[in-house]
């Protein structure tokens, strides 16, 4: 099989009438091989079983924490925690750039309850290091304490704060995984609806857009290939989250895509929301909007954090920040 169906360019691409898609196997060698294992291994053994119930919240914080720290920051990148008003952010930037020109508002990932910028900076130092931008990434209110739309509210803060430091919109994307994908997604359409100017790239990675439970969909299907996510765990946080049906924002499959921005979105093959992802890059090429799909074959749910330690991860993040670089303003 081809490394790609699909050639990627160096300049924007024309919308399609079909969903650009692409495929994507594990790259040859001992490490890839090797570290892929050991990794599945650890998710299925150290990780899935304390993610949803029985757990409490506090549990399920506490081992995606652990699990989630040891994994490496890139070197090239400097942390720097910071606040706006009461919302507590982390500023990333590469040490190599330290006035940049680029801005991501990163959202990440955790089913809205867990998680945190501390988690997931084996991505944020890398995307930092690869484009030059600021990463801004927010601790948003998290739920059960929060419930919708909390977490969409910080995200706009956060992008608010970057137009106030002058990142004008053509140089700024949003980028997230999982929970922190559908945010991602969400607060583009956030953005228009309060009449804000969308960012110039939007990043996925396996965002989560289903609401309802299809019994013939990937959650169910895919499931005894997940090494992470348990469908019972995606029952418990969407509870939590508690978005209403009838809130402009409560259903993310009937949001208004006209304006979505050109839209990268990467999956696992061994995913329960593969799904997810593939329902998203079809309906923006039905709305006119130029949208890319990845598929990871071999791999599961956010094996982007990662990096580092699995080559086909700091692949993905590699692919990230070309198509940033793309269609940022120079």
């Amino acid at each position: 099989m081809s490394a790609a169906l699909h050639a990627v360019k160096n300049t924007p691409a024309p919308v399609t009438t079909l969903p650009i898609i692409r495929q994507y196997l594990p790259p040859k060698g001992a490490k890839e091989s090797l570290m892929g294992a050991l990794l599945r291994g650890a998710l299925i053994v150290g990780l899935k079983p304390f993610l949803g119930p029985p757990w409490n919240v506090a549990t399920q914080r506490a081992a995606l924490h652990v699990g989630s720290v040891v994994m490496p920051q890139d070197g090239r990148a400097l942390v720097v925690k910071d606040r706006i008003g009461a919302l507590e952010v982390e500023r990333v930037t590469a040490k190599a750039v330290p006035q940049p020109r680029h801005a991501i508002v990163y959202m990440h990932g955790g089913a809205f309850c867990v998680g945190s910028p501390r988690t997931h900076r084996s991505i944020t130092t890398r995307l930092a290091a690869l484009t030059g931008a600021l990463v801004l990434v927010p601790h948003y209110r998290r739920t059960p304490e929060h419930p919708f739309p909390a977490q969409i509210e910080d995200g706009v803060a956060a992008y608010k704060q970057l137009l106030a430091e002058g990142f004008a919109p053509e140089r700024i994307g949003i980028a997230g995984d999982s929970a922190g994908g559908n945010l991602t997604y969400m607060l583009s359409a956030a953005l228009r609806q309060q009449g804000l100017p969308q960012p110039a790239v939007l990043v996925m990675m396996s965002p989560v857009v289903s609401t309802e439970f299809d019994p013939n969909g990937s959650a169910v299907t895919r499931a005894h290939r997940d090494p992470m996510i348990r469908p019972a765990w995606a029952h418990q946080v969407l509870d939590w989250y508690n978005a209403p049906a009838d809130h402009p924002l409560g259903t993310p499959k009937a949001i208004d895509l006209s304006e979505m921005p050109p839209s990268l979105i990467q999956v696992g093959e061994d995913e329960v929301l593969y799904d997810d992802s593939q329902w998203i890059v079809e309906a923006a090429t039905r709305a006119g909007r130029h949208a890319e799909l990845e598929i990871y074959l071999k791999r599961w749910h956010v094996f982007q954090s990662h990096a580092g330690l699995l080559p086909s991860s700091d692949q993905a993040l590699q692919r990230q920040a070309e198509f940033f670089k793309r269609y940022w303003a120079a």
